[in-house]
Formats: C-alpha cells, structure tokens, sequence
C-alpha cells in the first residue's frame, strides 16, 4: 500500500462525494450509506474528518448534564461557586476518557466462560463514546430541589444522588449478564418506547425555557410571580411586575421572551431541519 492509499484509501469503498456531501431529497440518485468493518484500517484523512466530526458531536452532551446540575440544581441563582461547575464539566470529561478506553480496547472478563458458559467482555470493542447521559437530568432535578427544600445543602443533596446512583449501577450490571432475547422479553419495545418518549416531554420545558432567554429568566418569572409579568409577550409591557433580565448569554442583556432569542432559537431549529434533510 503506497503513501496515498494510507492517506485517502483506495477502491469505491472511500469515494470522498458520497461521504462528505449532502443528499438531496428531491435528488434521483442516492447514495447507500457505507458500513465499514470492525477491523477495517481506515486512511489517516478519513480517520481525521470521521474523529473530529465525532469530537464535536460529543462535547456538548458530555458537558452539558454536569453543567445544568451543577450550575442550576445544586448551586441557585446568582450561581457564585463557578469551582463547583468547572470540577464537575471537567470530572465528566475525565470519567468520559476513561471508560471510552475501556469500552473501545474491550476486556475479557476471567472465567466467564467457565462459570457462566458463555465469554463475556466489559466494553463493546467498538469506536464509541462512553459519556454522561441527559436521561437522567429530570429526576436528578427533581430530587435535588425536594431535598433542598427539606433543608439539605445543595453538594450534600448532589452526593446523595451520586450515591444513588451507584447503588443502581449495580441493577445495570445485572442486566448485561442476561441475554439479549431475555432482555427483550422483559422490555419489549412499546415499554422502551413510552421511557424514551416521557425522557424527552421532561426534558421540553428546559429547553423551552433556554429557548425564551435561559432557565434562570424562567424560574424567576414563571415561580416567583403567579400573574402574567411584563417580559411575555416578546418584551411588551402587560402588567407592573418587573422582568427578569437574562445575563448569562454573554454582553446580550435583553428580558425573557424577547424576540432576539425567539428567532434566534428558531433559526436554530431550522438549521437543524436543514442538516436532517441535506446532510
């Protein structure tokens, strides 16, 4: 293999158009999605453009849990304890690296097949992220603030989720020793269907309340005053209760609901509209 086919590859498995250009829907021709082996040597450009595509897809999610927990969770409006929220970005990210190499090298389990039958591995032997999940947030949410309202700490409310947590880590592990049409048996689709589906309802009201401008604007309007406030209505005036003025999205200061952020967020939609159908 020479220079050029380690860089780019050779054969119609590594046709450069078909991987990085859009489909068009209305377009005749189509392009069948190329699979690649689990051992398939990849070219160093391919390898590149696939892994820094990977890294920017999964940076969000990974920060984005710790973040909200930490910032709007356990620690509350003004947010003055920024150590919380960096230790917590930054031990997610550090978790992420470490079980990403435990997942992607796949380690056999000693004795498995003795014991139990059948070779079991811990990770998948696949190119894959192992991150933090958004699965979790609404209940996280909601415990949290129920204990703090009981009088806990905020950090000491967080550790007692975490412990938790681990505690049903355990049930998981459990759940990967069984087999696969066992598994099946006892969550059959519609019942993954329905946890999925009510996953993504808890999570719309948070993001709803990042698209009007933030989620603290939102608790401050939407908690606080029982009445419709003046900020609705895309910042006109409709009663005497003063807004609440979102800060924390750079040098912009405009007031919950604004247009600004309506159309910004709607624009961001459409953008991701746009990246389904072409890309």
């Amino acid at each position: 293999m020479g220079l050029k086919e380690k860089i780019f590859g050779e054969g119609d498995g590594y046709d450069y158009s078909t991987l990085c250009m859009p489909s068009m829907p209305w377009g005749k021709k189509r392009h069948p999605m190329k699979f690649y082996p689990l051992d398939e040597p990849l070219p160093l450009l391919l390898s590149l453009i696939m892994g820094l595509q990977h890294a920017f897809a999964m940076v969000g999610g990974l920060i984005t849990p710790p973040y909200v927990v930490a910032k709007f969770t356990i620690d509350d409006f003004p947010f003055p304890n920024v150590e919380l929220q960096q230790y917590a970005i930054v031990a997610a990210l550090i978790t992420s690296g470490i079980c990403t190499c435990i997942n992607v090298l796949r380690f056999e389990i000693p004795l498995s097949k003795k014991l139990l039958g059948r070779r079991l591995f811990i990770g998948s032997g696949l190119l894959s992220v192992m991150g933090t999940s958004f699965t979790f947030l609404p209940i996280f949410e909601i415990a949290i603030r129920q204990m703090k309202a009981d009088g806990i700490e905020g950090t000491v409310a967080y550790g007692k989720m975490l412990g938790t947590s681990m505690l049903c880590a355990l049930l998981e592990v459990i759940f990967s020793l069984i087999p696969g049409g066992t598994i099946q048996k006892i969550f059959p689709p519609v019942v993954s269907a329905i946890t999925v589906t009510l996953i993504g309802v808890a999570l719309t009201g948070t993001g709803m309340k990042y698209w009007g401008g933030g989620v603290v604007c939102a608790e401050m309007i939407w908690k606080e005053h029982s009445q419709v406030v003046d900020s609705v209505g895309f910042g006109q005036p409709v009663s005497g209760v003063p807004s609440a003025i979102c800060t924390g999205n750079g040098k912009v200061a405009l007031p919950y609901g604004s247009a600004e952020y309506i159309g910004l967020g709607f624009s961001v939609l459409c953008f991701l509209v746009v990246i389904e159908l072409f890309g």
